[in-house]
């Protein structure tokens, strides 16, 4: 589990459906996301069995943001994972819409950024975004990524790839 001043960041469980549902069965929520659409009920339980699966086998993962005030509320989810070329590690993140743009995916995002760098032996971390998703794009410049280039974590036309390596030694 990660706290910030705000959120709880933990780990995912079978129970967290309900989060998921609401961001993958957004079409807000989902145009930029590989299907352009929203998911079906067997995708997004498929995409929670997914992440709690990366959990076991890697221990490290998506983690589910809560309220600290209020930890039973679910805002979103932030993690990082192999991406499906797995020379790659890539942070993931989706808010509920109603907690969008109030810094909370930010402040989630570097709060997993330091403990994958400090406790995972994983130095570089990379973010991917669709040309024209501006909000995801500007979440990983605040999180100091970087434009990268000539790599390719998803075998996908219209993805701008970021990067960010670790800081410790």
């Amino acid at each position: 589990m990660i706290e910030t001043s705000r959120l709880v960041l933990r780990k995912p469980s079978k129970d967290d459906i309900d989060v998921i549902n609401e961001i993958l069965s957004c079409l807000n929520q989902t145009r930029f996301l590989p299907n352009e659409a929203p998911y079906s009920k067997d995708q997004q339980r498929q995409y929670l069995e997914n992440r709690i699966e990366h959990w076991i086998q890697n221990d490290f993962g998506a983690f589910i943001v809560c309220l600290r005030e209020d930890p039973l509320i679910k805002i979103g989810f932030v993690g990082a994972e192999y991406a499906p070329n797995p020379n790659y590690v890539d942070i993931r993140f989706g808010t509920v819409k109603a907690y969008e743009g109030l810094g909370y995916t930010t402040e989630a995002g570097s709060s997993l950024l330091e403990w994958m760098f400090s406790g995972t032996g994983i130095t570089k971390i990379y973010g991917v975004a669709m040309s024209n998703n501006k909000a995801s794009k500007s979440v990983l410049r605040k999180l100091g990524m970087v434009p990268e280039i000539d790599v390719n974590l998803y075998n996908c036309d219209g993805l701008e790839s970021f990067s960010i390596e670790s800081h410790h030694t």
